[in-house]
This record gives structure tokens, C-alpha cells and sequence, in this order.
């Protein structure tokens, strides 16, 4: 028997459950082991810049997939596959249900002793645009004690559901995902730059599932999990 035909894909890490369920259906269709590595897209950029063994690269921040261009990495130019934004959240369970507005004194009364949940913001896309959006609105500073950064999007999104944080800046696709949580508080778009979703393949091998991504088929999963057309 031959062995099965493989293509290994690194993914932001807050596109887990669209392309979970987009890997198996393009697997299972086309006969191969399609394997999925979640991380921060600044970690696995820097993985494939330095020969890690990809086939396509899903970014949550296009400098990051604009970098591989310059560094010469990529098979074809980038497509744009989805679009996001941002809110803060909490579990559906904590009290009180009122949305919150975008100021520390209201911000700080909900928290109490609780901590605010981001991603790295000097590293991560989601903290990256985090920290754009706290800084338009003049929040680092009072919120500092209460910030905890985390590794990326889908750690903070599981902090968040384990209960360790009280808040957290999340995606908006991951709220239409998670019955458990509630978006509490939108963050205007102006306020950061566009959240956009890019894919490339690093290896000629690659290039059919990266168009895929682009695809009816695909698009329409990624709208189910909350995600915007790009």
C-alpha cells in the first residue's frame, strides 16, 4: 500500500476551529494526512524563515506574512481569506451581564480583583492590535495592574474559559464559537488596524489547499465560525 500523501500547515492560532473542520473535509476529499500546527503567527513565521517544514502558512497579521515575502520564503504571492475584530469578553455565567463601555473607571469596576486577559502585545497579532486599540483610548496605564498577557489568541481564549481571568481581548469569531462566552464590549475597527487573514504556500505542494482557503466551500465555514469574507 503507498503511503498516504501528507501537507503540513502552520495557522494562527485563532483559526483553530474553522480549519480543523476545513482540514478534514479538504483531507478526507483529496486523500491525504493534513496536518495543522496552531501557534502566534509572529513564533511560526520565524519557524518557517528558519526551514521549518511547512507547506502553507495561515497569518493573522500581514507584516508577518509581508516578512516571509521580503525573506524570498513563499511559493506564490498571499491571498486574503477572512477578516476579524475584536471585543472583550467574559463567560456567560459571570455577573453582571450588562455591556461595559470603554473606559477604565467602568473597566476597573468589573474587574475587581479579576485580571484582563491579551496576548502578548508586542508579539502577537491580537496583542498587536490590542495594544493599538488600549493605547487610542488611553487604558495602558490605568489598566496595567490588571493586564495579563498571555502566548497568544487561543490561550487567552482557554484562560478565559477555565475562569483564570475575568476578561479577555479575543477575536469576535470566538464569541459566534463559544456559547460559553459573551462579548460584553465591541472594539471599533478605527481603533486598530484591519484584522485580516492572509494564506501562502511555502511549497509548491501547497498551493492547491492555500487556494482552497479562497473557495465557496471554505469561505462559507470560516462565515459559520463568525469570521468575516475578506
Amino acid at each position: 500500500m503507498l503511503q498516504a500523501q501528507s501537507l503540513t500547515v502552520f495557522a494562527a492560532a485563532s483559526l483553530k476551529q474553522p480549519l480543523d473542520k476545513i482540514g478534514r473535509e479538504y483531507g478526507a476529499a483529496m486523500k491525504l494526512d493534513l496536518r495543522i500546527s496552531y501557534a502566534a503567527s509572529s513564533v511560526l513565521a520565524r519557524q518557517i524563515e528558519f526551514g521549518a517544514p511547512a507547506d502553507v502558512f495561515v497569518s493573522a497579521n500581514l507584516d508577518w506574512m509581508k516578512h516571509l515575502q521580503i525573506k524570498n520564503v513563499l511559493a506564490e504571492p498571499a491571498q486574503n481569506v477572512a477578516l476579524n475584530s475584536l471585543v472583550i469578553a467574559a463567560l456567560s455565567g459571570a455577573t453582571p451581564q450588562n455591556n461595559l463601555s470603554l473606559v477604565a473607571t467602568d473597566l476597573i469596576l468589573r474587574l475587581g480583583s479579576g485580571r484582563l486577559g491579551v496576548p502578548l502585545m508586542d508579539a502577537v497579532p491580537l496583542g498587536l492590535y490590542t495594544k493599538q486599540a488600549l493605547t487610542e483610548l488611553h487604558l495602558i496605564e490605568p489598566l496595567s495592574t490588571y493586564i495579563v498577557q498571555q502566548d497568544n489568541a487561543r490561550s487567552t481564549l482557554m484562560s478565559l474559559l477555565r475562569g483564570e481571568i475575568e476578561l479577555a481581548v479575543l477575536y469576535a469569531s470566538d464569541v459566534v464559537a463559544n456559547p460559553r462566552i459573551i462579548s460584553v464590549v465591541a472594539i471599533p475597527s478605527r481603533l486598530h488596524d484591519t484584522v485580516t487573514y492572509t494564506v501562502a504556500p511555502i511549497t509548491l505542494a501547497g498551493g492547491n489547499f492555500a487556494h482552497y482557503l479562497t473557495s465557496p466551500k471554505a469561505q462559507a465555514i470560516f462565515l459559520e465560525y463568525g469570521f468575516l469574507p475578506p
